[in-house]
């Protein structure tokens, strides 16, 4: 701290300020017994020095400090007091933000050894798809879901590239796809993946190459008709054609498997809340309900979201979502529940 560096055996007394330590610089002598110097904070204490009177409790009259007593170590920072030698840092899966890279520069680690983010590939189908600068008939619907697909795999680590999309025609599918599993790290759908005759996902992935389409249809509300699969090492993610769904199951499901490709711990639940009103839901199923966070008078409250798949906005005007696993059936107002944030998301409410 900013202030005079002393002696603590000097100390309640009268000492005799003898210089100062410029940052950035040795201390050229030593500090002998009854003798202060003004050093600022971050100065390299000199020898003879164990303690330090801040400023602000300092009364200077002269060249003299009238001081209180000192222990040793006072308004000090030993050396090694934050590293060891030797001392486990960072492991690997670790993600570099703003703290790592601080603590990288301040060890000199220029370069560090880091895993190559995972090109993915996104894919939307539909004949009823247009651009998003586009104006759409009655029939149509812009095609939103690549760009918020793309953003959440961008946030979760992953380089997404946009595909120009396919129609529903026989075959435009499978030949949009046996190019891309060719060229990216793994491939992510958006639509086509239910059951309906037109619903070429399934097929096409199956005809790609083992070990082809793994899992169609899982026991979840939203995202029934995801379907994963695989070609080779190329994993396939197949997501419902609604927004809201289709975010829910990147996230929940996929969220995984492109930390590992990234090489990344797979995130948890970020903060609890209490149960704003009582949720009953279907037994042996799981359920990803989007809910609003808002501070009640004994912390933070989560209301659950009318959950509509079609809903464009439901994800934007949540703040996270329940995972309610398939042995819940009911959940009674105010009991504690786990929330999970989308991987784009900022803070929870507050």
């Amino acid at each position: 701290m900013d202030g005079f560096a002393l002696g603590a055996a000097s100390t309640p007394g009268r000492l005799r300020i003898v210089g100062a330590v410029a940052m950035g610089r040795r201390y050229p002598d030593s500090v002998g017994p009854g003798e202060a110097v003004r050093i600022p904070t971050g100065g390299v204490l000199p020898r003879g020095c164990d303690a330090v009177l801040p400023i602000e409790a300092a009364r200077v009259e002269g060249d003299e400090l009238l001081c209180e007593a000192l222990q040793p170590g006072d308004a000090v920072t030993p050396a090694g007091s934050d590293l060891r030698a030797g001392e486990h840092l960072l492991g690997v899966g670790r993600c570099i933000g703003a703290p790592e890279l601080s603590l990288l520069a301040t060890l000199g680690l220029a370069r560090v050894e880091v895993f190559r983010r995972p090109r993915v590939a996104v894919l939307s189908s539909g004949d009823e798809l247009v651009a998003i600068d586009a104006r759409p008939e009655a029939w149509q619907v812009r095609d939103s879901n690549r760009y918020a697909i793309a953003g959440a795999l961008r946030a979760m680590g992953a380089d997404a590239v946009h595909l120009p999309s396919v129609g529903d025609a026989p075959g435009e599918l499978l030949a949009a796809l046996k190019h891309t599993v060719a060229c990216y790290d793994a491939v992510v759908l958006s639509g086509g993946s239910s059951v309906g005759e037109r619903d070429e996902t399934p097929v096409a992935v199956a005809a790609l190459g083992s070990p082809g389409a793994i899992v169609h249809g899982l026991k979840v509300k939203p995202g029934k008709p995801t379907l994963l699969g695989a070609v080779g090492a190329v994993p396939i993610l197949g997501l419902p054609g609604n927004p809201s769904s289709s975010l829910l199951i990147l996230d929940a499901v996929g969220g995984p498997i492109l930390a590992r490709l990234c090489g990344a711990q797979p995130r948890g639940a970020l903060f609890s809340a209490r149960l704003g009103a009582p949720l009953r839901k279907r037994l042996g199923w799981t359920w990803y309900l989007p809910v609003a966070v808002e501070q009640g008078p004994d912390g933070l409250v989560a209301q659950p979201l009318a959950l509509r798949s079609s809903m464009t906005s439901l994800a934007a005007r949540s703040d996270g979502y329940l995972a309610l696993g398939e042995e819940i059936e009911t959940l009674a107002v105010g009991e504690r529940v786990d929330i999970y944030r989308y991987a784009h998301g900022g803070p929870p409410t507050a």
